[in-house]
């Protein structure tokens, strides 16, 4: 192990020159045991490392202890410091009679994530036994030069090399108020198109181009709804591009110097790259309309659509498709549930895709090198930035540091000198509206607010107290605070995606779902703090949690028989039933739990179910978002996003009449949890987006 290593996982930092474990850079207390057990498990993450192995590195054979109860303890008190616990691992699994593996990623300095065993030498409280030297030693150097070349490759890119060429500069090319993302180059690198959100509660959003080097943007396209997925004509004469949402959903060309825009009939919005021959588009939309998004080729003489992939059932499915420099081959991201994507390649003649990361978390976009050699895309993984580049004949990404914060929507030019990317986010704020007896709104007010943005609000039982998940650590962990949205305590460190929590009807757990590993699982913690327990398993997505009224069950949704349904399992974890067996996502009792509502994946409205029978009926055929409605005792608090602006919505359970009660100004994040009513109905708590995006402009990228 190289003795000046620092090494990341989760929100956790080892510096093994000093021998410290750190938290969000705070010291954690760790004895020299432990620090040496934690610094064998991270030299080798994934694989089983046996006791008789930690018994050769740590205890050497003259050395006179009981083994098994020094170890133990180590071990006990290693996961103390790490905040979990053998029943609950979420770094440390334990092989009984066997040994330990360490589950999380390993990230070292440069942002490599480590698979094996390139911690092998270290401080001489921790060498390794020279029956282990040679294959060890073949593998570290192996790794070592690895690391040595992607660090002098990344040095080369952003350094300027050897001084020959200019270093990159990063520029803004936008600064206007509100949002603009999602560039696109033009064929000769000289315009961006792009998306422009002025900020305004429409959630509507239009293509505009910009020269390099020129003032005012020129706007393309006049619609409503959201438009996205730009892509120039290989001759510079049009832009295609998707509008994903109202009336006029589809995808559209509009002459790249203003003009008509043309709707081409029959094609899905989603992701559009343009061959570069000029004859073909590559298209995503679901066909048939309840299976996985696939990718499309589009015929652009005769609008003939050919099938290219098919993603496997109880996956959302293939997005984002893009054409390499010389047409062969289109790289996209497959997705198994919105947080859960890798990036594959397909050749357009047809065959097996070939996957090309494994790293199972969310890319938001990405991009060919102009030599075909390496895609850029953006994602979320751990690492200390948001923009990675991964070699086309496989091995780790490599982290790219341009500074500031990578957000939706990235390109690179045809020549390949430019790059251009979204920074910022688009991020919501959580607010709140108090209603009177009659239900009218009062003045809404922001409650909770970060720059990272947050959501999931939930009250709890008596009202005094909100849980909701927030990035501001650096992860989205779950976190509550007083009803007045002071007094915030963070309740989860797992240093991973954790989201949607649900109050227990008596107030004292939350029921909550996180990706400590590949998938999605449902945990439980006290309300006062405490370790997290598992309550859900297997190689499936399990998310969005609920309680029942007695507290005996929790609610969630899984992907496990290929649709998205709802199960339930005891709170003692010794039961797991599915309940439907048509579609249902999102689920919560009403209050005398006598019923069960939820929404579907691929059908519109709010269902309801008889807990008793099982007799299912739809109750209101207006599509819900699934994260943005609530109930109370009385009805449905829903909204409804149909109109100019988007409007909260109460179904009455009474006459089954639905009244508006407030019109927001802002829009709400789709695929968010969202809205949340009290237990007296008094206070509505909702999301609202803030956003400043700019498009960054790299020069002479590399």
């Amino acid at each position: 192990m190289n003795p000046s290593a620092k090494l990341r996982f989760g929100v956790f930092e080892v510096d093994v020159r000093a021998g410290e474990l750190r938290k969000n850079g705070t010291k954690i207390r760790l004895q020299q045991q432990p620090f040496q057990v934690l610094l064998a498990l991270l030299s080798r993450p994934g694989d089983v490392v046996t006791r008789e192995e930690l018994r050769q590195q740590l205890w050497p054979a003259d050395t006179f202890v009981d083994f098994d109860h020094s170890l133990n303890a180590a071990i006990k008190r290693l996961r103390d410091a790490l905040g979990e616990t053998a029943d609950t691992p979420v770094f440390i699994e334990t092989l009984p009679r066997r040994g330990y593996r360490f589950l999380h990623p390993v990230v070292t300095r440069n942002g490599e994530t480590t698979e094996a065993g390139i911690l092998r030498q270290g401080p001489p409280a921790l060498q390794l036994r020279r029956s282990l030297a040679l294959p060890a030693l073949l593998l570290i150097g192996a790794l070592i030069a690895g690391v040595i070349y992607l660090g002098q490759r990344q040095s080369r890119v952003f350094s300027g090399g050897s001084g020959s060429n200019p270093p990159p500069r990063v520029l803004p090319l936008t600064s206007d108020p509100g949002a603009e993302f999602d560039p696109s180059f033009s064929p000769d690198g000289k315009q961006v198109a792009f998306v422009k959100w002025d900020g305004n509660a429409s959630w509507t959003g239009d293509i505009y181009v910009k020269l390099i080097g020129g003032n005012q943007p020129l706007r393309l396209t006049h619609g409503s709804g959201w438009a996205c997925c730009s892509a120039w004509s290989p001759d510079g004469r049009y832009v295609a591009y998707g509008r994903c949402d109202g009336d006029q959903r589809g995808l559209y060309l509009v002459p790249a110097l203003g003009g008509p825009e043309r709707k081409l009939p029959g094609v899905g919005c989603w992701g559009t790259s343009w061959s570069p021959e000029g004859g073909v588009i590559a298209v995503t939309q679901h066909d048939p309309p309840d299976s996985p998004w696939a990718v499309f080729l589009l015929e652009v003489h005769d609008l003939q659509l050919h099938r290219l992939t098919s993603a496997p059932p109880g996956f959302i499915g293939d997005r984002h498709p893009v054409f390499s420099p010389d047409g062969k081959t289109v790289a996209f991201v497959r997705a198994s549930s919105p947080w859960v994507m890798d990036i594959y390649l397909m050749s357009v003649a047809g065959g097996e895709p070939r996957r090309l990361t494994y790293d199972t978390k969310q890319i938001h976009s990405l991009a060919w090198a102009a030599d075909g050699r390496s895609l850029v895309f953006s994602s979320n993984r751990p690492g200390g930035g948001t923009l990675w580049r991964v070699s086309v004949a496989g091995g780790a990404p490599e982290l790219l540091s341009l500074g500031g914060a990578v957000a939706e929507g990235l390109s690179i030019s045809r020549q390949g000198n430019r790059l251009a990317y979204t920074q910022g986010f688009m991020h919501p704020n959580i607010w709140e509206m108090e209603l009177d007896s009659l239900r009218r709104p009062g003045a809404p007010r922001p409650l909770i607010a970060s720059s990272t943005g947050q959501g999931g609000p939930q009250f709890s039982p008596d009202g005094k107290r909100i849980a909701f998940y927030s990035a501001r650590s650096g992860h989205s962990e779950i976190w509550i605070s007083d009803a007045d949205g002071s007094d915030l305590i963070q309740l989860t460190s797992l240093g991973v995606l954790s989201g949607t929590p649900r109050w227990s009807p008596d107030g004292k757990f939350i029921a909550f779902d996180s990706r400590t590993a590949d998938h999605s699982q449902i945990f439980v913690i006290p309300a006062g703090g405490g370790a997290p327990r598992l309550m859900t398993s297997g190689e499936f997505e399990n998310s969005v949690p609920s309680w029942s009224r007695d507290g005996k069950w929790i609610y969630f949704t899984s992907n496990r028989s290929g649709l998205w349904n709802l199960w339930k399992i005891a709170t003692d974890g010794t039961q797991s039933i599915q309940v439907t067996r048509q579609g249902g996502f999102a689920a919560f009792e009403s209050l005398d739990g006598r019923e069960l509502y939820y929404v579907k994946d691929n059908d519109r409205g709010i269902w309801k179910r008889s807990v008793e029978t099982g007799e299912e009926t739809r109750i209101s055929e207006v599509a819900v978002n699934w994260g943005q409605w609530a109930v109370s005792s009385n009805g449905i608090y829903y909204v409804d996003t149909t109109g100019l602006k988007p409007t909260i919505e109460f179904h009455n359970f009474t006459d089954h009449k639905v009244s508006r009660i407030a019109t927001l100004e802002k829009p709400l994040p789709p695929e968010e949890p969202g809205l949340a009513v009290s237990s007296d109905g008094r206070r509505i708590l909702y999301l609202q987006v803030a956003s400043e995006t700019d498009i960054m402009l790299v020069e002479n990228f590399r």
